[in-house]
């Protein structure tokens, strides 16, 4: 499986899985703090970032397919791994697996909704997507105050208004996908 990855720093290996929305990217913050004691890979998930889309169905199973298919092509099982959001539900699957991954951190696991939360999650988001669609001619008015970046983002951000207004206009801004929200 072909995925594309930053690779930083020197050590022992440490793979990178970015929530939903996001990329590599998402790691920018402490990539460079983590690479000055282990090696750091850094994907692009299928369908984000620079890694094409996996035809057929999109889940946590087949995204833990792909995984694991990569890290078996390039020589990796067994690497140590930190998920964030829908990376960490993902960590938490390529672990039952067994024989994938060594150690893992698995920050804010999503996706074990039941009954009535699921669709609450799905339609949630898909009212969010729509009104940050309509509100792109101001949104860059909506990223610099910290009380639009609190209604903006408060859904998917413990402190939405301390996030600074060039990261959520990153995340919102014009041709971005919407979704990257869910990554703040």
């Amino acid at each position: 499986m072909k995925m594309h990855y930053e690779r930083r720093g020197k050590g022992k290996p440490l793979l990178l899985i970015h929530g939903i929305g996001g990329s590599w990217k998402s790691w920018n913050s402490i990539i460079d703090g983590l690479a000055s004691h282990r090696e750091v890979l850094a994907l692009d998930l299928p369908g984000h970032g620079e890694t094409p889309a996996l035809s057929g169905e999109v889940s946590i199973r087949t995204l833990a397919d792909a995984v694991t298919l990569f890290l078996q092509e390039n020589n990796l099982t067994g690497i140590d791994a930190v998920g964030s959001s829908m990376g960490a539900r993902l960590v938490l699957e390529l672990v039952r697996r067994g024989n994938v991954l060594g150690a893992v951190v698995s920050l804010d696991p999503g996706g074990f909704w039941k009954g009535w939360e699921i669709p609450f999650f799905y339609n949630s988001i898909a009212a969010s997507v729509r009104l940050v669609r309509l509100l792109q001619p101001v949104m860059p008015d909506i990223c610099k105050s910290a009380v639009g970046r609190y209604l903006l983002i408060l859904q998917f951000s413990k402190q939405p208004s301390k996030l600074s207004p060039q990261l959520v206009w990153m995340k919102c801004g014009p041709l971005q996908p919407l979704h990257r929200l869910m990554n703040c």
